[in-house]
């Protein structure tokens, strides 16, 4: 779909205002962004956590390479006015929610935020970021296909 040079880019069935476009764009980038450094810092680290931290996180990278690629897609498609970008939205939440439910359960079971300070409270942090981040993304993903 072309972008229009104008305060509006259509959509099938509707006018979508750019702002809101411009803002999922950045929030999916941004997220994604932040992913990708959360590995940076990770690797750089070392092995600073205990091992069976250490093992269960070896199981993320691959998931959380596709939940990153999945946000700038999204990202990309917004700032396009692409008619993608809310699909790409709806499919990088529904991982957001679940990577951060699967890492809270984890953290959670092992007693990590009792009490929520240091790597704790980051861990924490990281997971309710996710946990809401996907839940908003869910409902503006699917107030835009409603609207079409």
């Amino acid at each position: 779909m072309t972008a229009y040079p104008h305060h509006l880019v259509i959509w099938p069935g509707r006018a979508r205002p750019r702002s809101e476009r411009r803002l999922l764009a950045w929030a999916a980038l941004l997220g994604g962004s932040l992913v990708v450094l959360y590995w940076i810092v990770y690797f750089a680290a070392g092995s600073a956590l205990a091992g069976e931290v250490v093992a269960y996180e070896a199981a993320f990278p691959l998931a959380d390479g596709v939940f990153a690629l999945t946000l700038f897609a999204a990202g990309v498609a917004f700032w396009r006015g692409s008619v993608g970008g809310p699909f790409l939205l709806v499919a990088a939440a529904s991982m957001s929610l679940y990577l951060g439910m699967v890492d809270a359960t984890f953290y959670a079971m092992r007693g990590d935020y009792s009490p929520p300070e240091g790597v704790a409270l980051v861990e924490l942090s990281i997971n309710a970021l996710c946990v809401i981040g996907g839940a908003l993304g869910l409902a503006a993903g699917w107030r835009m296909w409603r609207r079409r």
